[in-house]
């Protein structure tokens, strides 16, 4: 079954301001999207995945701003909508996930991450003190006692920690916080920002990122729990196939199939390497059917810059089949970077995909085979498919 993410970002209103925030120029704006919009846009999904011929799975990431600043009867009456647009036992499987800075929550929002959303993802950064309120004050004391209310409550979540330089060398140490609580995460590094030098004082370079990442692969790789981080799980999958060099080679193709969508609040839909870029707009889905805003000419100035990025820094990697190109073909043209030709390099997959390369054989799991043990796989979770756009959602 083939997924797709729709990041929808239902309202930009936030009750933090979060010193990184790529939205900061408007949490304070109350808009919202419309029961009514909603269902323009799973019409026209139904109508484009509902025709194709294969089992089809859509998954809503529900986005800001602050998603549980809206009321829960929004959306349960939206989730109500869906299964009458999308229908039951179709083959378009609709899911719905969440991500939340968890700073405002209740009985009623318990509930409804409990029943409503099948995974939800709470932002927290441990150390750093940049998620801050509009008073400047750290929100992370909050965020850790609702942390404990879910759990009471048994509603699923991972954790989604952005890197930047105030919490660089506190990897390890965050590493444990997850290790000790049982806890899936994303590890994020820092993103463009809402304007120029809004990161001055905390940017971070690919060489910091891959120290990290190499850093939290050798952490997971020695621990006896086994959480997932994401994006590492992809790593070590792509580091194992290599290794094992005897299956098929698979390349990844947003012409064939995109796997992320960004929906702004108005509607406007992008691509993730260029969300809200003007010039790479598709259309807008509350007016315009799936199949023409995958047909437009601005989604295919989109897609011939991923085959450019792909072409010039995958074509000649020793991984590249192994790895797909997914990650060059996804990064943004602001977080790219160029070698001494202008070609697009990618800094740390290959680097890190090295690494752990390394470090498996280090610890003799390949020893006079090229097979890991099966048990270790499956404890680890590395023995599924790479699905390559969770490295874009949440965790459950």
């Amino acid at each position: 079954m083939r997924t797709v993410q729709y990041i929808v970002k239902v309202s930009k209103l936030c009750n933090l301001r979060c010193k990184y925030c790529y939205e900061m120029p408007e949490l304070g704006n109350p808009e919202r999207m419309s029961l009514e919009q909603l269902d323009r846009m799973y019409t026209h999904l139904a109508d484009h995945y509902g025709s194709l011929e294969e089992p089809i799975r859509i998954v809503f990431v529900w986005h800001g701003g602050e998603p549980l600043l809206q009321s829960p009867d929004l959306y349960w009456a939206t989730f109500a909508r869906q299964q009458e647009i999308f229908g039951a036992g179709g083959r378009v499987v609709v899911e719905n996930v969440v991500q939340s800075n968890l700073t405002v929550l209740d009985e009623e929002r318990i509930r409804l991450l409990r029943e409503g959303f099948k995974g939800v993802g709470v932002s927290i950064d441990l150390f750093g003190g940049l998620r801050v309120n509009l008073a400047q004050r750290d929100s992370q004391a909050r965020v850790l006692a609702n942390i404990d209310k879910l759990r009471a409550a048994r509603v699923p979540f991972g954790g989604i920690t952005v890197l930047t330089q105030r919490n660089l060398k506190q990897v390890t140490k965050i590493f444990r916080f997850y290790e000790r609580m049982n806890m899936n995460f994303r590890i994020l590094p820092l993103f463009p920002g809402a304007f120029e030098d809004q990161h001055a004082e905390y940017a971070i370079t690919p060489d910091e990122v891959l120290e990290a990442l190499c850093t939290l692969a050798d952490l997971w790789l020695e621990s006896d729990r086994n959480i997932q981080i994401t994006p590492l799980v992809g790593h070590f999958q792509e580091a194992i196939k290599h290794l094992q060099g005897d299956s098929l080679p698979v390349y990844y193709n947003r012409r064939e199939w995109e796997t992320a969508v960004m929906v702004n609040t108005n509607g406007d839909v992008f691509g993730y390497p260029e969300a809200y870029d003007p010039a790479f707009c598709y259309g807008n889905i509350f007016t315009t059917s799936m199949s023409a805003l995958l047909a437009s000419e601005n989604r295919e100035k989109s897609l011939k810059g991923s085959e450019l990025r792909m072409a010039g820094a995958c074509a000649q990697c020793p991984y590249f089949g192994s790895c797909s190109g997914f990650y060059m073909a996804e990064e943004s043209p602001e977080g790219g970077s160029a070698g001494p030709q202008g070609v697009a390099m990618c800094h740390v997959e290959q680097r890190l995909i090295r690494h752990i390369e390394a470090r498996l054989k280090q610890t003799g799991l390949f020893a006079g085979s090229k097979q890991l043990d099966q048990q270790w796989m499956r404890a680890k979770h590395l023995d599924g498919p790479v699905e390559e756009n969770a490295s874009l959602g949440v965790l459950a």
